[in-house]
């Protein structure tokens, strides 16, 4: 999982601040400490939590990557969900197995990109494309799919799905061609509902999900099924394709928020999953 950075400052002729992992920190202090001869400041070694030796990601293909500059330059990316892509797997070569949003976001700041307006979007973008995948909580992890992508040559593959809503894309979603029969009777769907945050404010799944079941019960709709909530989200704003549900209901359930239905197998929102979303607004106010 991701670490907490920690700030290293220099001071000096030449002044030097930035956030930095645990590995890099040890890494920084072991060079230190080290009889100038013998000092080795290696980007490549280091060990991981409980003197785990860790395997860098990036050695797959058998260079460090130097900067978050260099690694948007070698993986070729162009489009947001792509940037965001290559950013991750350059986090996670000090390490770690998951990244998350905060981590990426720092690194489109120290390659001087402006980071994308709907970052929620782009991230499902990505994970529709089946380039990265949620774990827990709001943790992130790269596939194989993106295997090599630092070797100068690499292509993105193209996305099963279409690539959700991917900057400049013009056609609909295979799924959101069709209104699920359940909301045959409901004309508009908008993003706001009183009393809850903004949907554009959900930022994992899970909540979605949540906001998504709290928006049909609204309206006299007791549960959705998965198909019917992948539909729903996506004309929403960030869609929860239908193979990210389950996991997500999993959790809200062992959370009190979420049940499913005996006789339909839909899902629904419990009291508990209204009070939480209802808390989320609160705070955010």
């Amino acid at each position: 999982m991701s670490e907490k950075p920690i700030t290293i400052t220099i001071a000096g002729k030449v002044g030097y601040e930035d956030q930095i992992t645990v590995a890099q920190a040890a890494r920084i202090i072991a060079f230190l400490n080290a009889e100038e001869d013998n000092a080795s400041l290696s980007p490549d070694l280091g060990e991981g939590p409980g003197d785990v030796p860790r395997h860098n990601t990036a050695k797959k293909s058998g260079r460090t990557i130097g900067s978050a500059r260099e690694a948007l330059d070698l993986s070729g990316a162009k489009t947001n969900p792509e940037k965001i892509v290559a950013l991750g797997q350059y986090v996670l070569q000090d390490g770690g197995e998951t990244f998350k949003v905060e981590d990426v976001k720092a690194q489109f700041r120290r390659a001087r990109e402006t980071a994308p307006a709907n970052f929620s979007r782009d991230m499902t973008t990505a994970v529709q494309a089946g380039w990265i995948a949620q774990g827990d909580g709001d943790e992130y992890y790269v596939t194989n799919k993106i295997q090599g992508i630092f070797d100068g040559d690499f292509k993105f593959p193209k996305s099963n799905s279409g690539g959700g809503r991917s900057r400049g894309a013009t056609k609909t979603s295979a799924k959101a061609k069709t209104k699920p029969d359940v909301f045959a009777g409901i004309d508009e769907f908008p993003n706001r509902m009183d009393g809850v945050p903004a949907y554009s404010k959900m930022k994992t799944d899970k909540d979605r999900l949540l906001w998504a079941l709290h928006f049909a019960k609204a309206r006299d709709i007791k549960g959705l099924a998965n198909k019917d909530l992948a539909w729903l989200t996506d004309h929403l704003g960030a869609g929860v394709p239908n193979g990210n549900i389950t996991a997500n209901f999993n959790r809200a359930k062992s959370a009190g928020y979420m049940n499913r239905s005996t006789v339909d197998q839909t899902l629904r929102i419990t009291p508990e999953g209204e009070a939480y979303l209802k808390a989320f607004g609160a705070a955010e106010s």
